[in-house]
């Protein structure tokens, strides 16, 4: 029997947290979607699920009722509150601790440095975004890189000018006159 968050897979916490949300005693009807997976029957769809992760929360104890052809409803047992509740505290606390990280400080070592290279580069620049990380390149993949943080604490700053050239995610960045002065006193 699973009891513990840690041994559950992030897909089955998320289907467990949405049938706790769900179950209110009369269970959660499960209706198939197609290409093996299902959703949860309700006014809003939240998502869909793979069949594998029924029967492995039934099989750890932490549901009740899953038939493979969605004809019953699913119920959460009280071990599947439990762990529900415990994942939800989990992550309450990791949503509290990523907001008291410190913000990106213009004034930081690498938002100076990003101030530099951009000031080396003919104006304006492009900037080189590969839309699965939250880093942005300067110039192309190769240039100097930095968290889009660091480059928006720039903007707010009003060091640098970002201005978008397309819908599909293109940048252009110059150097403002504040950020040129603070260049010059650094």
């Amino acid at each position: 029997m699973t009891t513990s968050p840690a041994e559950l897979p992030p897909a089955s916490q998320k289907l467990l947290l949405e049938l706790a949300r769900r179950d209110t005693g009369d269970g959660v009807a499960v209706r198939y979607s197609g290409r093996d997976r299902w959703y949860l029957d309700s006014v809003s769809t939240q998502g869909l699920y793979s069949t594998r992760l029924f029967p492995a929360l039934c099989k750890a104890g932490l549901t009740t009722g899953w038939d493979e052809y969605g004809e019953s409803p699913l119920h959460i047992t009280e071990a599947g509150r439990k762990l529900a509740a415990e994942l939800e505290q989990q992550a309450k606390a990791q949503r509290a601790a990523k907001q008291s990280r410190p913000k990106a400080n213009p004034d930081g070592p690498t938002a100076m440095r990003l101030l530099r290279e951009i000031a080396k580069q003919q104006e304006p620049v492009p900037v080189y975004d590969d839309g699965r990380r939250r880093v942005w390149q300067l110039g192309s993949r190769d240039g100097f890189s930095a968290s889009v943080d660091i480059w928006l604490a720039l903007a707010k700053a009003d060091r640098i000018r970002i201005d978008r050239t397309s819908s599909i995610g293109g940048h252009l960045v110059t150097v403002t006159d504040a950020g040129r002065a603070r260049l010059a006193s650094a």
